[in-house]
């Protein structure tokens, strides 16, 4: 069972609603109320008083083995609401919901037969020192935070040889990039490592940029990216920005739809890199 105690809290009210619902829902079958209890770390009594009050509300059912399983009505609710959405705009508003937290620039990838194409962005920033993404460069895998990112999950071969096909060693990204693969490796060691992608001018002069994975069932599929001028993108920023940056990840997984692999419109494929 996923433990989403440390992230969600077992607080009052709603908060117990919620977390116990997430769980059952990531369950693969009936919960007991005893490991309900033990993931969260909390006195059985108080999960059995959100547990029954899920199950006189008709949320869950409880049946003789003393276990307990989400009912249909939280599926269906879900169902009508996704049939009033055209899937692919899922995507949009968590990308803009991210870029008004930020205030920078948000961008959205897709691992498409090899390599990465921009599927979406959100600006969340209108006035003052605002970078503007150039449209007509492709993403180079070895000198973005979005390639790094990708990159760091593939088996080093597979980094190697991707990158060597998007011109590795040639005249290919700023003087900041790597030029070597002994240090491609060693980038993509520090990107494991650290558990996001960084570039800092390397693709783009006066520009930095972090991104991280999405991972929908158990598959790399794209990668979630922020990117500002390199001024607003200090160490400690970054580090206020990742948070938010993975959550957004996380949610833009549970929007993903097989509508994502289709190839993007040309204007779309020749989007800046970062």
């Amino acid at each position: 069972m996923a433990d989403l105690s440390a992230r969600s809290g077992w607080g009052g009210g709603i908060d117990r609603v919620v977390v116990a619902i997430e769980l059952m829902a990531q369950a693969d079958g009936p919960v007991r109320l005893s490991d309900l209890a033990a993931t969260l770390g909390v006195p059985k009594s108080a999960v059995h008083r959100v547990l029954a009050g899920l199950v006189e509300r008709g949320w869950v059912e409880r049946d003789e083995g003393d276990t307990y399983v989400l009912t249909l009505r939280l599926a269906l609710l879900g169902q009508r609401l996704l049939a009033s959405y055209d899937v692919d705009n899922l995507r949009q508003p968590i990308l803009d919901r991210l870029a008004a937290q930020t205030k920078e620039l948000v961008r959205l990838t897709a691992v498409q037969n090899g390599e990465l194409v921009w599927i979406g962005s959100a600006r969340g920033r209108r006035s003052g020192l605002v970078y503007e993404a150039d449209m007509t460069e492709r993403v180079i895998p070895f000198a973005t935070a979005n390639g790094k990112a990708w990159l760091s999950t593939l088996s080093i071969d597979d980094a190697v040889k991707i990158c060597l096909d998007a011109g590795l060693g040639r005249a290919t990204g700023s003087d900041k990039a790597v030029k070597t693969i002994p240090e491609l490796i060693a980038e993509l060691d520090l990107t494991r490592s650290r558990r996001y992608g960084l570039a800092m001018e390397e693709a783009e002069q006066g520009v930095a940029a972090i991104a991280v994975p999405v991972e929908c069932n158990g598959a790399v599929v794209g990668t979630m990216s922020i990117a500002a001028p390199i001024i607003r993108l200090s160490e400690d920023r970054i580090q206020n920005l990742l948070p938010d940056l993975r959550r957004a990840s996380q949610l833009m997984a549970l929007a993903w739809s097989p509508s994502s692999k289709k190839a993007p419109s040309p204007a779309k494929r020749a989007e800046a890199s970062l």
